[in-house]
């Protein structure tokens, strides 16, 4: 019976765990770029490309730029308000109507509405909570 769907081996697993700290440890690096990224994982950078187009669909700057996005995400959830502009430079982004662009490619809103709309979740959340008496 065949399985649909993607199936890693650990070693695909691994790569791209190293792949995505790698990132991550370089998110506010707005040099940061493909080169750097093969050189860190010991790879070139059409192994790079490859790899990461086979396990995830994404080639290496969509990959890059969709860990740099979805840690946005994570800031935008901590800080509740946060400044986009700083928000970009926080994610490696140095122009931030580019970083805007991106993230409302991403998740269909600008970054601000997408602040709002955890703001007003938050809100909601904290009313729906039982009231407790002193």
């Amino acid at each position: 019976m065949m399985q649909c769907g993607l199936n890693y081996t650990s070693i695909d697993e691994e790569f791209l765990k190293r792949a995505m700290d790698c990132v991550r440890e370089h998110i506010d690096d707005t040099d940061f770029n493909q080169q750097q990224f093969a050189d860190l994982l010991l790879v070139s950078k059409s192994a790079l490309y490859k790899k990461l187009k086979s396990l995830t669909g994404l080639n290496t700057s969509s990959f890059i730029r969709n860990i740099r996005l979805k840690t946005a995400c994570k800031i935008i959830e901590e800080k509740k308000s946060i400044r986009i502009s700083e928000l970009a430079y926080a994610v490696g982004f140095n122009d931030p109507k580019y970083f805007s662009s991106c993230f409302k490619k991403e998740f269909g809103m600008i970054p601000s509405e997408y602040s709002d709309k955890i703001l007003q979740e938050t809100e909601d959340t904290m009313e729906d909570e039982p009231k407790t008496q002193d």
